[in-house]
């Protein structure tokens, strides 16, 4: 009886965040270091790259928004910056959803090379399964 009841617990515990739908905390992304600037993507900013010198931020600069979908979760339909690599006066940023963007360093002009400006879930209501999209 004890190790159907522990079996129980332990059965519990391990299908919790399944359950409800939580997801693991996204990885880290390397910042890229040019000279004295430190690009980096912030998790607190979502689809955000900043630049900093030492402990100045310089600039922050928005490459992508996520559109949420209220009747769902918000943590199921977040997309984070998985990426960063520079490229002579560019910084690629890439993200979950296989998006592509490239930010000119000089101007901080963003364009999309894969997926869209704007990040979206898209739900089918009838038995159809979730679907995560770039408009």
């Amino acid at each position: 009886m004890r190790r159907i009841i522990l079996l129980m617990a332990v059965i519990g515990i391990i299908s919790g965040p399944v359950a409800y739908g939580k997801r693991a905390a996204p990885k880290s992304v390397s910042p890229v270091i040019s000279g004295k600037i430190e690009y980096r993507a912030p998790r607190d900013h979502m689809g955000c790259v900043e630049a900093w010198q030492g402990k100045q931020l310089i600039w922050r600069r928005q490459i992508y928004v996520v559109k949420y979908d209220l009747d769902l979760e918000g943590d199921v339909q977040d997309v984070f910056i998985t990426t960063m690599e520079r490229k002579g006066k560019t910084l690629i940023v890439k993200n979950e959803r296989d998006s592509e963007y490239h930010l000119d360093l000089e101007s901080l002009e963003v364009k999309v090379t894969k997926g869209s400006l704007i990040e979206t879930t898209e739900i089918r209501r009838a038995n159809k399964p979730l679907k995560a999209t770039s408009q």
